[in-house]
């Protein structure tokens, strides 16, 4: 116990450990002939004498009088250890020392065997009294279940000098093993992986779940012997149990396996307890003002409280990309600065006042031969503009860099569309890349991390961002291609520009996509782009990704966002009923392009959306999976087959495709499934060695599917295969 000094300068004194843990130190109320708690609970501050304050204080203590009558007079202390259950018929050992003026000291035990109270003082017994200045005590007890340990100052002869006590409470009831550790921890992990559990307590042995019970009550409970072999998402919870039998707190240790699909997809601000719908990855500002205020003043709150976010959610098996954002209040430039772009140069002056987070300045825009074409007074958001010393941003960069690294963050984007215009960038594109962009992928490098590209705005050329980083030569300073909102094709675009450059392997996000009213976009879009990602062959799950925005809007159609997110308030939407259904299919810890399949009419894979197609997965090597998207050429529902010629109409009669499939062997189920997930299983025929056909219906059974499939112009649905 140390001392801590009161406002009223009275010492009073904090427990810091309870030995028994069990157990609690409390406050007793003793009036009249009833006996009340006052506070009752773990450990914590407690008065270790009397308060010498008016009766009305709340934190005064009432106290035993030495003959046993229950009064208040000179209020000293009645300290209360209660016995926990667990030590019930073992030793207590008490060891502790009493200091006063003069007076009576005394160790009482209540036996009345209810944790609740302390009893009536007709039934305590006395273990030590001591009457003088000072004293020492050592003393055993055998507990029972709900006895209290009553330390009492009840003979101080100098009210207004209270005694203090120093008391130790132990038993044979040992302190709680050390819960149980994962290694590794909790989180994402590969099918097959072991986990090693563990507890730092010597001799303790371990109890585990693996289906989310608790292992201290749940018959599903096993003793851990060996690592435990992880081959599905599995929650396990474990706990450690002393030799004496005292538990430790069930750790819940969440395991998810690593899956070329939720490596692939992702939504914005996600969340941190949890995959959403399946998908892996989240993306979340991190916020420059706030975690440096003030140059070289890092908040350490602030950056712990990322780091919780982080950890949290890479517990669950969700990885964070960090967006690093935007100008620190302090360090944005105040002195002025121009640019070109498009022709004209934008000349912003000093800045003349600042307020809620603006600057005021004048703008002055000039034509290519510099006549002034403008000139006003505007508000820009301090925020967006570049900063004065590019140094700056690089450093905050590395802050965070070295904070998240340790969590396995590998990937760190920088900024967020930044352009003239976009409403994130003030400034030129080359004041972004010497200012921001290449500053910061040096210190990102140089921490150990990966560069990712702040999100090619959809509103410029492509062909601006190839000619941009040719221009400050910064192909191999970013490691992640981005844009926003681009055609899927362009995807290509890029990728095929990197390789141009020497990039052998070049890696392709849109981390902002979608952000829509067309519900099937999940179903239309994310197959084609998976199925191009995997043609490439390469073994990185991290080369290619989807990120959704957003995950969330309120219901309330009013809300900005609403009816274009994958959930609304706590409910999917139905684009987000549609991912679940995606998301379900193409799970799988293995992942490749299956292209023995024809149809007729025909259909391919197709990164141009306007385009029908088919898309075909083989998933851990028994199950193959294809999404058909067939798109309606005109007002009546017709689908023209670009080979033949020939047309099927998508709303009438009973339109079929028919679907070869060929390579799969012994099946076992085929089914047609629609967009919410209803199946059907379909019929198939052997047309030869491994090759099956199957006549595959067009129009939904469920009238809610087939009136979704009415909208957007196009009918879209799987097929999927299950060998044995």
């Amino acid at each position: 116990m140390t001392p801590n000094i009161t406002s009223d300068n009275v010492t009073d004194y904090r427990l810091d450990s309870n030995l028994v843990s069990a157990g609690h130190w409390s406050y007793e109320a003793i009036d009249g002939n009833t006996v009340g708690l006052l506070q009752k609970g773990g450990t914590g501050a407690f008065a270790a004498d009397e308060w010498a304050a008016a009766l009305d204080k709340p934190e005064h203590a009432w106290f035993v009088k030495a003959d046993g009558e229950i009064g208040t007079d000179y209020r000293q202390i009645a300290e209360t250890y209660t016995v926990p259950d667990e030590a019930d018929g073992k030793n207590v050992h008490i060891t502790g020392s009493f200091t006063s003026p003069g007076g009576r000291f005394r160790v009482l035990l209540s036996h009345d065997g209810d944790a609740t109270s302390i009893g009536s003082p007709s039934a305590f017994t006395q273990l030590y009294t001591y009457t003088g200045t000072a004293t020492t005590f050592d003393l055993n007890v055998t507990a029972a279940k709900g006895d209290d340990l009553l330390f009492v100052d009840d003979g101080v002869s100098t009210w207004w000098v209270p005694g203090q006590l120093k008391a130790t409470v132990t038993s044979e009831l040992a302190t709680p093993p050390a819960v149980v550790s994962a290694t590794p921890g909790p989180g994402s992990i590969d099918v097959g992986d072991s986990v090693k559990l563990v507890s730092a307590t010597a001799g303790a042995c371990i109890a585990y779940t693996t289906d989310g019970s608790d292992p201290t009550t749940s018959k599903t409970a096993a003793a851990y012997g060996k690592p435990i072999t992880i081959t599905a998402d599995t929650d396990i919870k474990a706990v450690a149990i002393a030799k004496n039998g005292t538990p430790s707190a069930v750790t819940d240790l969440p395991f998810v396996l690593n899956e070329p699909f939720r490596a692939f997809a992702g939504a914005n601000q996600a969340g941190i307890d949890g995959l959403v719908s399946n998908l892996q990855w989240s993306r979340e500002d991190v916020s420059w003002n706030g975690i440096e205020p003030a140059k070289g003043q890092i908040d350490q709150a602030a950056l712990a409280e990322y780091v919780r976010q982080f950890t949290e959610a890479k517990a669950h098996g969700e990885t964070i990309l960090p967006v690093l954002d935007y100008t620190a209040d302090w360090a944005a430039n105040r002195t002025g600065y121009s640019f070109d772009f498009h022709g004209q140069t934008y000349v912003y002056g000093p800045v003349l006042s600042t307020q809620n987070g603006q600057f005021t300045q004048v703008l002055t825009t000039k034509d290519a031969k510099g006549k002034v074409i403008s000139s006003q007074t505007v508000q820009t958001d301090i925020s967006r503009t570049p900063p004065q010393d590019p140094a700056d941003f690089a450093n905050f960069a590395k802050i965070v860099v070295k904070a998240l690294r340790p969590l396995g963050i590998s990937y760190y984007q920088v900024w967020n569309e930044a352009y003239p215009g976009s409403g994130f960038w003030d400034g030129g594109m080359d004041q972004y890349m010497q200012y921001i962009q290449l500053p910061a992928a040096n210190a990102i490098h140089d921490a150990g991390g990966k560069v990712v590209y702040g999100g090619w705005i959809c509103g410029a050329p492509l062909s601006e961002f190839i000619a941009l980083l040719d221009k400050w030569n910064a192909w191999k300073s970013i490691d992640v291609y981005d844009m926003h909102y681009m055609p899927i094709g362009t995807m290509q675009t890029i990728y095929a520009a990197a390789q141009k450059r020497g990039i052998k392997n070049p890696s392709v996000w849109q981390t902002e996509i979608g952000f829509t009213t067309e519900d099937k976009f999940f179903a239309d879009i994310y197959p084609r782009v998976f199925e191009w990602a995997l043609s490439k062959g390469g073994t990185n799950l991290d080369q290619f990704k989807l990120l959704y925005f957003a995950n969330w809007t309120p219901n309330d159609p009013s809300a900005f966002g609403y009816n274009r997110t994958i959930y609304s308030g706590s409910d999917l939407t139905t684009k987000g009923r549609t991912l679940v259904t995606l998301a379900s299919l193409l799970r799988g810890t293995k992942a490749e392009p299956y292209t023995d399949f024809t149809t007729s009419p025909g259909l391919k894979p197709e990164m141009n959306e306007a385009l029908s197609t088919a898309n075909g997965f083989r998933l851990d090597g028994n199950r193959v999976v294809l999404a058909i998207d067939l798109k309606r050429q005109n007002q009546a529902d017709i689908f023209e087959d670009q080979n033949t010629g020939d047309t099927i109409h998508l709303n009438f009669g009973n339109p079929t495709i028919t679907v070869t499939l060929r390579n799969v062997t012994d099946v076992k189920s085929l089914d047609r499934v629609d967009l919410f997930g209803n199946k059907t299983p379909l019929t198939w025929k052997s047309t030869g060695r491994n090759t099956i056909q199957v006549q595959v219906p067009i129009i939904d059974a469920d009238p809610t599917v087939h009136d979704l499939n009415q909208t957007e112009n196009e009918d879209v649905f799987y097929l999927s295969l299950q060998e044995r």
